[in-house]
């Protein structure tokens, strides 16, 4: 006996012919009961399920007027029903219906924030009607990119998948950016490193920053932040009951992104921090202000509501602060990188930092901090012959 086959989904049909069966799908577009055959694709669970999430997709455009019957169904004989007018979509609209998707999808705030500056930096693509987009397009704009590889293969990566879409409208037989590569065709003046600098603060930057905080409620977190090697997020999210105040350490298991709470970036990153003086000191300092008010321990001063992201703290307290204590600008996450290197200067156990800041091992650190450990190397071997 055959396999016994699944509940067909709503709309979902298999029409049996000479040649074999065809998945079907049936809606309603202008009060007129259609039904399309999806005949490129084989009769199986796997794409029965893609007819359903086709179909919800079809629903989802009739329902916003965005259904163009040519776009979907080009070969369709009711094209001359419902006119045969392809819609004039552009790189950019294909992107944004993409995004949208995503969200649909309920990927995280932080992956739609990514896919969004993605977006952005295709800016020179978007007006092109999507049927005008060619391989050769896609190799003009990379080799006019100024990025790393990995930047420009995340970008192409979210162009790719949206112009999916458009292959599944049937406006294009295939996607041109699948047919190029971003590592061919590249300028070869381009460094492949990352540009981003480790640029921790000195100590006497830091002591500067802290007397200029224009607000407790700044300098608390500040302090906070330069003694644990928390990330930004991780600070966000951080509440009073992750605190041990009777073995000094802070359970970091949460971080805020985009306003939600979600897991650490790492499962690395769930771990517990030791808190020294200082940071013991911020706290104690931050109690007033939040304890009895509230579960997360650092609030934005003029909402009352804890931080939503690493970003506001950046925009309201970070950038002031440093611009009145008239110290040289770097983002938040050098507090990160200041209590990575002050360690090392002490020559701290590796293994233990690299636990501490939420690392699987110390091979960030020597990836990041090598020149940090090179001079503490050489500066303790001159120590020690001026001993000798």
């Amino acid at each position: 006996m055959g396999e016994k086959r699944p509940e067909l989904p709503r709309g979902v049909t298999i029409r049996s012919h000479k040649t074999g069966e065809t998945i079907n799908i049936t809606f309603t577009f202008k009060g007129v009961k259609c039904r399309e055959p999806l005949s490129n694709i084989d009769v199986s669970p796997k794409n029965i399920k893609y007819a359903a999430r086709l179909l919800g997709e079809i629903h989802n455009k009739i329902e916003r007027g965005a259904f163009n019957y040519a776009d979907q169904f080009p070969k369709s004989p009711r094209i001359k029903q419902f006119g045969n007018s392809q819609s004039k979509k552009t790189v950019k609209e294909y992107l944004d219906d993409y995004i949208e998707l995503c969200k649909t999808r309920e990927l995280s705030p932080s992956t739609i924030t990514g896919y969004k500056k993605c977006a952005r930096a295709l800016a020179s693509l978007h007006s092109f009607h999507v049927t005008e987009l060619s391989a050769a397009i896609i190799k003009n704009w990379i080799q006019q990119q100024r990025t790393t590889l990995k930047t420009m293969r995340n970008r192409l990566s979210l162009l790719s998948s949206a112009i999916d879409e458009a292959v599944t409208d049937g406006l294009l037989p295939s996607n041109p950016v699948s047919l190029v590569s971003a590592s061919r065709y590249r300028n070869e003046g381009i460094t492949s490193e990352s540009t981003y600098v480790v640029d921790p603060m000195s100590p006497f930057e830091v002591e500067a920053i802290l007397k200029a905080a224009g607000n407790i409620q700044w300098e608390n977190l500040f302090r906070f932040a330069v003694h644990t090697g928390m990330r930004g997020s991780e600070l966000c999210a951080l509440r009073w009951e992750d605190v041990d105040m009777i073995n000094n350490t802070a359970h970091v298991q949460t971080a805020s992104v985009e306003g939600i709470t979600k897991g650490t970036k790492t499962k690395a990153g769930k771990r517990k921090v030791e808190l020294d003086v200082d940071a013991l000191r911020a706290l104690k300092e931050q109690k007033p202000f939040s304890f009895i008010h509230s579960r997360f321990i650092f609030l934005d001063p003029k909402t009352g509501s804890p931080w939503a992201n690493a970003e506001s703290i950046r925009k309201k307290a970070w950038v002031p602060t440093l611009k009145k204590a008239g110290v040289r600008y770097r983002n938040t996450y050098q507090t990160r990188h200041t209590f990575a290197t002050m360690h090392i200067s002490k020559g701290a156990n590796l293994f233990w930092l690299a636990g501490q800041m939420g690392h699987k091992g110390p091979e960030m650190l020597f990836r990041n901090y090598g020149s940090y450990l090179e001079q503490y190397d050489e500066s303790r071997l001159l120590k020690k012959n001026n001993r000798d």
